[in-house]
């Protein structure tokens, strides 16, 4: 005996749902990890390797971003702030070793600048397009003839096409 479809159709929607809800619990994280871990890993991933463009000394493998890893954990054991350990970090590599730069004097251009330029090609684009569609009067199409010039038209066409050789050429160069 063949179950019925509403029968199908409801264990397949509870399998899907028994399936995503695996999926949520399998994919979520319990906070199991220490304060002072979660704040080097936040502090690492900040401070850029100097050796390793591009790259904070969270992903860097380079034994000197392994070093400033450990200085991290021994300046939070030490109880320093986040701040000062990113402050120990700048005075020896300077303000560049840090990923995200300084929100404050001739840094803040750094922040300013793209969501401005962002802000400014979209109202470029904006009026671009504006413009392009915008209805106003248009030119007359060149293409545009009376019936007469038409039916001339058309009959030089079939004349070539018959002969082979194009009639009023000549009158047209």
């Amino acid at each position: 005996m063949r179950p019925s479809t509403s029968t199908l159709r409801a264990s397949t929607t509870w399998l899907a749902l028994a399936i995503i809800a695996v999926a949520v619990l399998a994919c979520s994280t319990t906070d199991d990890v220490p304060d002072l871990e979660r704040r080097a890993q936040q502090i690492n991933k900040s401070v850029m390797c100097p050796v390793c463009p591009g790259e904070s000394i969270d992903q860097s493998q380079h034994p000197l971003a392994v070093q400033m890893r450990a200085a991290v954990d021994e300046k939070l054991d030490e109880g320093w702030s986040d701040g000062q350990v990113r402050e120990f970090f700048v005075e020896r590599y300077g303000p560049a070793v840090l990923l995200e730069p300084p929100s404050e004097g001739v840094h803040l251009v750094a922040w300013i600048v793209p969501p401005l330029g962002t802000a400014l090609a979209i109202a470029a684009l904006y009026m671009v397009v504006r413009l392009m569609t915008r209805r106003g009067p248009r030119p007359a199409a060149a293409d545009s003839m009376t019936d007469a010039e038409r039916d001339e038209y058309v009959a030089r066409i079939e004349a070539a096409l018959e002969d082979g050789s194009p009639k009023g050429r000549e009158d047209a160069g």
